[in-house]
């Protein structure tokens, strides 16, 4: 196996050196492995859309042997962004219950809002 071949495809260029020294030390068997598994966990970077900087070094990779590791390629979820309390009325009421205040007979929800926002700055 050529560790020119390894490095060439790893998507993190980083500390070629020490990715060599782990290259060296590991059987036959092993860099087989690795480069027969390379592609999956670089389709596996790919779909869960890794930042680079979260790509282990090429020597870790080797290292720690994560070519064995199981990949989960299903799909990442998309967040969903977290609305502020006073956004909608569920929020709303929901933050009253957790500051201990209730809508009062015929207030509207701008109304509780600054109740509620007032007890907010109560309990800081």
């Amino acid at each position: 196996m050529n560790f020119d071949e390894f490095w060439q495809q790893f998507p993190r260029k980083v500390s070629r050196r020490m990715a060599q020294k782990a290259w060296d030390k590991m059987t036959l068997a092993d860099q087989e492995l690795a480069m027969e598994t390379l592609p999956n966990h670089i389709r596996y970077w790919k779909l869960k859309d890794t930042s680079s900087e979260f790509i282990p070094h090429a020597s870790t990779w080797l290292n720690q042997a994560r070519f064995e590791d199981e990949l989960d390629m299903s799909e990442a979820q998309p967040k969903k962004p977290k609305l502020p309390w006073y956004s909608t009325e569920q929020l709303t009421m929901e933050k009253g219950r957790e500051v201990g205040i209730n809508p009062l007979p015929g207030e509207d929800f701008g109304q509780f809002r600054s109740r509620i926002a007032k007890r907010i700055g109560e309990l800081a």
